[in-house]
């Protein structure tokens, strides 16, 4: 029977566990047997690693520390598959799927082409990058992959999807939730891991079982934003090894943890392999439906955090700077990140620069002018006042923010001092 959802399992309580985890059995060449490459596919090699894409800074995010970590790979050895659209010509932002195979090629499918076609998706994948090698390696170039590609094409960031099969899916599942402010959605297709412990339905009393925990959760603010505005899709087969486990990771992990977007498929009939291509389009279509809605509320909680670092600045340049430099990690796939990207600029090169987006009144003539000394005055009073209430953290960078905006002030001074004296307590 076809499934887009399920009801829920029943509830298993677990006192005690034992790990149960889906094996990945082999995934066999699909039955692609031309050779021969199609127009829109290259292989390439990269010139330049992703900042984010060393095995240190994959740990780190992951808050993993790694007792004996991998060597870091030479992206230089590496080579990628490209597949972009022959219609593309860069007039519009294109949708990106970031592939991690099984098998020792990045390719998609010749069947999966006309998919990528009709809904303008550029595709890459990292060859030499199947399941043996180091997941470490596999995220580090699905990294590279996302970071060459956005930078030679217009690509739309809420259409950036990671997506993988079977070992791949694992890693794309972890990669798509831990990197959700690169990734507005994953794909896994027959194989799927999740951040939490979930239960087996095949628990007795004597032995009750569980999926182990493969990852740690992400941090607060990028849970935040997968749960609100990521979209996932979990493809299966009928008959996939993988699919009790995909099933119970769509409603105990993604469902009862009330991601917004979150899709089961099982295609009938299907093993351990290659979706057809009608249901590897289904899966395309369940990430990009919601995405007029996701868009619409992106844009308006940007407007609102443009507004009040705005009004920040306005008031107190050092707490503007820092709403804005949040705003763009947060709404950098908005319209409104380009607009805080020019008010910053502004900004650091005149910190007085701020009658931006305020109307224009008249000043009467025996009320002072804001100098900076007057700012500076202000933001000292405000850093004094965290003092005596004792955040001290929220007062020690806006003292030093005093200090580097308007070092040639009493109150620059008066800042330092009192930066001295916290570090001596």
């Amino acid at each position: 029977m076809t499934r887009l959802f399920t009801t829920t399992l029943g509830v298993l309580l677990l006192m005690f566990a034992a790990p149960v985890l889906a094996q990945d059995g082999d995934v066999s060449e699909p039955p692609d047997t031309d050779t021969s490459i199609p127009p829109g596919q290259s292989t390439v090699t990269l010139d330049e690693r992703s900042p984010l894409s060393t095995v240190e800074a994959i740990s780190t995010r992951f808050r993993v520390e790694l007792k004996d970590p991998p060597a870091d790979y030479n992206l230089a050895d590496e080579s990628f598959v490209l597949y972009v659209p022959q219609e593309y010509d860069g007039s519009e932002p294109y949708g990106l799927i970031v592939w991690i195979s099984p098998n020792p090629n990045g390719w998609p499918l010749r069947r999966y082409m006309p998919t990528l076609d009709k809904h303008r998706f550029i595709w890459i994948g990292a060859n030499n990058s199947g399941n043996p090698r180091s997941f470490w390696h596999r995220a580090g170039l699905a990294l590279d992959g996302l970071h060459h590609v956005n930078k030679a094409f217009n690509i739309d960031p809420m259409r950036t999807y990671i997506s993988g099969l079977s070992g791949g899916g694992r890693c794309s599942s972890r990669i798509g939730l831990t990197y959700a402010d690169l990734f507005a959605g994953a794909y896994p297709i027959i194989g799927v891991d999740y951040f939490k412990k979930l239960p087996h339905p095949e628990s007795t009393e004597r032995r009750l079982l569980f999926w182990d925990r493969r990852f740690n959760p992400p941090s607060p603010d990028i849970m935040r934003r997968a749960k609100r505005d990521g979209r996932y899709v979990l493809l299966t087969g009928e008959y996939d090894g993988n699919r009790l486990q995909t099933l119970i990771t769509y409603e105990y992990g993604f469902k009862r943890a009330r991601f917004a977007y979150a899709t089961y498929l099982e295609v009938p009939g299907m093993e351990h392999t290659y979706p057809p291509a009608d249901w590897f389009e289904k899966g395309i279509i369940a990430l990009d439906t919601p995405l007029a809605e996701v868009r619409e509320r992106r844009e308006t909680q940007a407007e609102r955090a443009l507004d009040r670092a705005m009004d920040r600045l306005q008031r107190s340049p050092p707490h503007g700077i820092e709403a804005l430099e949040e705003l763009l990690k947060d709404y950098n796939d908005t319209t409104h990140a380009h607009t805080a990207a020019e008010y910053l600029k502004q900004v650091k090169e005149d910190p007085n620069a701020f009658v931006i987006n305020k109307p224009v009144t008249e000043t009467p003539e025996d009320k002072p002018k804001p100098t900076p000394a007057n700012r500076a005055r202000e933001d000292l009073a405000l850093a004094t006042n965290y003092l005596r209430a004792g955040r001290t953290n929220l007062a020690s960078d806006l003292l030093n923010k005093i200090v580097e905006y308007y070092p040639d002030t009493d109150e620059a001074e008066q800042a330092r001092a009192l930066l001295e004296g916290m570090t001596a307590q």
